[in-house]
């Protein structure tokens, strides 16, 4: 997760006392955007088609595969996100290695109205899978840089002069690109507001404008950032990409300063309409979403409070029955999580995604209660061939839903289960060929080929692995399994 530091029970169903939810939510699927916001419609289709726009937009600047993981972005009432968020008109965002997530509000505004639901985008693809591996400096400025962003009738203008991020540079002298370029997000001078921290944000905003906008050392820096993402340190990417030394890029930059400065403008039509419609969510959906939202952020015991709530309006709501499974899972309360997997899968008609949450949750149950860690009535055996059955359901229904697959890859990856697993990989195969920019699934089968004994295919998801690797543990990670299976 990346948060923006500039105003960047245990039972299924439990007596509660329910707490109103205010405010009114929209929801609005377009494209592979998926936006929650509160307010009116209109608004939320706005939103939703802006983002669109941008994506576009964001692909031509920085030159970014077309190809994306399914996106949420959520823009809440400032109370429930300070409850999430711990304050208000901050943005974070989350990848799970398959969808995003992101969390604003309306206040997060800055100079533009989409500011925040902008920056979480744009941070987002740093860590989902399109500009992966990058220096720290970029991860903080790219966002900054294009997070202000003016929509006209068939066009963006983006990339301008923040005057706060200039009055800072003009206040103080510059980091040495020589340590700035270097400097990680654990920095302890990075960990709490200070002046450094502020200067280190502003310069990192001025140098991916210089670069994106102004075009200074653009080709040098393309060159030293795929290097850097395929694993070089800084300074031998540095030294092959650039003739200049680090002290030479320290006066070009002071010297630009003085410099004419532009915006960056991209043709981008409107988006036409389209057929769907946004919904309007009952008390219950919203309970139930932001029950999500509090498990993806780490609040357990709120998760489990909405969710419930959410069930006794809603006694059908899937997406409680996820989260009340996933949550009870997590904290050990094993029977409680088996029973909100036994409603989920009993439901009419349940999505790809709740399959999938109840094929993870018996795959792990079957796991605990072989270890003889839980006894909840049933066997590993039938607890597995229950998650095996989740998985296939989930796959019919929507075989594009890459977590299905790899929860299948994990389930297989014993080697008492090779003949299972062989015939996976000739299933599986295509699916990773038609979605190689994911490195999670391509993990899930390069691991589950090197238990059982699938050598050749081992070594080739391991090479999409290290290719799409998403960050540099995942990349390190990835190195380590290809040189295990080279010494076999």
């Amino acid at each position: 997760m990346q948060r923006s530091s500039i105003r960047a029970a245990a039972l299924l169903l439990c007596p509660v006392s329910h707490a109103a939810i205010a405010a009114d939510y929209w929801s609005y699927a377009y494209k592979d955007f998926d936006v929650t916001a509160v307010g009116s419609s209109g608004y939320t289709v706005s939103l939703a088609h802006d983002v669109a726009r941008f994506d576009k937009a964001l692909n031509h600047i920085l030159q970014l595969s077309e190809r994306h993981p399914p996106t949420h972005i959520y823009e809440l009432e400032p109370k429930q996100e300070k409850d999430l968020l711990g304050e208000v008109g901050v943005v974070s965002y989350k990848f799970s290695g398959y969808e995003v997530s992101v969390i604003t509000d309306t206040r997060a505004d800055r100079n533009s109205p989409r500011w925040g639901a902008l920056f979480g985008y744009t941070g987002s693809l740093l860590v989902s899978g399109r500009a992966v591996r990058a220096p720290y400096w970029f991860q903080v400025g790219v966002p900054q840089l294009f997070a202000n962003t003016e929509f006209e009738s068939g066009r963006i203008k983006t990339g301008g002069v923040s005057v706060g991020f200039a009055r800072v540079l003009r206040g103080g002298k510059l980091i040495p690109t020589r340590i700035f370029l270097r400097m990680q997000g654990s920095d302890p001078q990075l960990r709490a507001p200070s002046a450094f921290k502020s200067l280190f944000e502003a310069q990192s905003w001025y140098l991916a404008r210089e670069v994106y906008v102004e075009g200074k050392l653009r080709t040098e820096f393309w060159r030293y950032l795929a290097l850097m993402r395929e694993g070089k340190s800084e300074a031998d990417a540095f030294a092959t990409s650039f003739k200049l030394s680090y002290e030479d890029l320290d006066k070009l930059l002071v010297d630009a300063m003085s410099e004419p400065t532009h915006v960056f403008v991209v043709d981008v039509p409107r988006e036409p309409p389209d057929n769907q419609q946004p919904r309007k969510l009952s008390e219950a959906e919203t309970k139930a979403m932001l029950a999500d939202l509090n498990l993806q952020w780490q609040h357990r015991a709120n998760a489990l409070r909405l969710a419930s709530e959410a069930l006794q309006g809603d006694p059908h709501s899937e997406l409680s029955l996820r989260v009340l499974a996933r949550a009870n899972l997590q904290e050990g309360n094993f029977d409680a999580s088996l029973a909100a997997v036994d409603k989920l899968v009993a439901l009419t008609a349940p999505s790809a995604a709740a399959l999938t949450d109840g094929g993870e949750v018996l795959s792990r149950l079957a796991r605990e209660v072989s270890a003889k860690q839980a006894a909840i009535g049933v066997d590993s055996d039938t607890l597995s061939r229950r998650a095996r059955d989740a998985y296939e359901h989930a796959i019919g229904l929507d075989p594009d839903y890459l977590r299905s697959w790899s929860g299948l890859a994990n389930l297989y990856s014993s080697p008492h289960d090779s003949a299972a697993a062989q015939a996976f990989v000739a299933r599986a195969q295509p699916m990773m060929e038609k979605h190689l920019e994911s490195a999670a699934l391509a993990r899930a089968l390069a691991t589950m080929c090197s238990r059982t004994g699938q050598t050749a295919a081992a070594f080739l998801f391991g090479e999409y692995w290290r290719a799409d690797a998403i960050t540099p543990r995942d990349l390190d990670e990835a190195l380590a399994f290809m040189a295990r299976m080279h010494s076999q």
